[in-house]
């Protein structure tokens, strides 16, 4: 028996189903067991083959998955479930384990985002989240880039009152392009910055810890916690997965 945590309720489907594309002679409602199969693989990190048969046939669940991810399909699920509260922005990173099936693509294929660090090859997930701590966007990068690289691209068109960051954050470009859109800046220093110090607002950088919090309820699923897709196409789907299950909650 499917337990209750690898399918979506009946509340959660409600309010993921308007969003979803147009499938001719076919009901919203048709995707649902699509929907159902893909959870399962991200909670259980499962081999495409091991998809249970109640579940669909795996190959026609892997090409409608790559075809959505190419189509940016799930991205645009995860925003039209959004309701964000933007008091505050945290943003954050954290690294994920490339199992030693995510090797061998072709650079042809596309991109990869994977690197060589000293804990092996990985690849490294940024997000940023609201004041509540729920995900608005997330951006792939191979293991070793550092985290403040993609944080224009993270905060790009976003407005918020304040953004919260560590230390690994705080660079002249980040402060600046925050000061742009009238945000707070809530960033630790550098221990070696010298010029323009910032005097630190320690009680509001204790809600950093939500996108820490966040991070954590997204390991849950299997397939963010080990990456095992070759392209980061596919891997950022169930990146998306995650997310749209963490506003679902």
């Amino acid at each position: 028996m499917t337990q209750e945590r690898h399918i979506f309720t009946d509340a959660q489907w409600q309010r993921i189903e308007p969003s979803m594309p147009p499938c001719k002679g076919r009901p919203g409602g048709a995707y649902r067991a699509f929907f159902d199969a893909l959870l399962w693989l991200a909670r259980t990190g499962s081999p495409w083959r091991d998809l249970p048969e109640r579940l669909g046939a795996w190959n026609v669940v892997y090409q409608r998955y790559a075809y959505w991810c190419k189509k940016g399909h799930f991205e645009r699920l995860f925003q039209g479930v959004q309701q964000p509260d933007m008091e505050e922005m945290m943003v954050d990173s954290t690294c994920c384990r490339a199992h030693q099936s995510s090797a061998g693509a072709r650079k042809t294929s596309g991109e990869q985002a994977i690197g060589i660090t000293r804990g092996g090859r990985n690849t490294k997930i940024h997000a940023i989240c609201d004041a509540l701590g729920n995900p608005l966007r997330f951006v792939l990068t191979a293991g070793q880039r550092h985290d403040s690289k993609p944080v224009p691209e993270l905060l790009d068109g976003l407005q918020a009152k304040a953004l919260l960051a560590d230390k690994a954050y705080d660079s002249d470009k980040i402060v600046q392009a925050a000061q742009k859109q009238d945000m707070d800046i809530i960033i630790a220093c550098r221990v070696n910055r010298k010029k323009n110090p910032r005097v630190l607002d320690t009680h509001r950088y204790k809600a950093r810890h939500l996108v820490e919090n966040l991070f954590q309820r997204m390991k849950v699923f299997r397939r963010v916690a080990t990456r095992y897709d070759k392209l980061d196409v596919t891997f950022l789907g169930f990146v998306h997965i995650a997310g749209t299950m963490k506003w679902l909650h």
